[in-house]
């Protein structure tokens, strides 16, 4: 009954569904966070020997990684909006523009700020 009222054109199409995940992560936030994770693994093993280092990365591990799966589980590529909008002032108040807005009025049309006068 439900997929007789959906749009066909509102279909997801097969570019939409082709999404490479490892573990439930993105391949690139995978990447940085085995990054992390492996720097950090490291230090600790070097920090406090092998048998207590190991214990202490496996944590230092899971503590990275349990929520990034958490975070990423419903939108995958959330995370580039996210850069998008640290590089870029799209969503701040920097560019907002003025907008041209123009009345409909019976034999004419009036710039808004003329009509709001009246």
């Amino acid at each position: 009954m439900i997929s007789k009222t959906i749009n066909p054109k509102l279909k997801h199409t097969s570019a939409l569904k082709n999404i490479t995940l490892i573990l439930g992560l993105p391949v690139e936030v995978f990447a940085i966070t085995l990054l992390f994770s492996g720097f950090g693994a490291g230090l600790l093993i070097s920090l406090s020997g092998l048998f207590i280092g190991l214990l202490l990365g496996l944590g230092w591990s899971l503590l990275l990684f349990t929520p990034m799966r958490h975070i990423h589980k419903d939108d995958p590529y959330a995370w580039r909006l996210w850069m998008h909008s640290l590089v870029r002032t799209t969503f701040s108040s920097m560019s907002i523009e003025k907008k041209d807005v123009r009345v409909l009025l019976t034999h004419r049309v009036i710039p808004f700020y003329q009509w709001r006068k009246k």
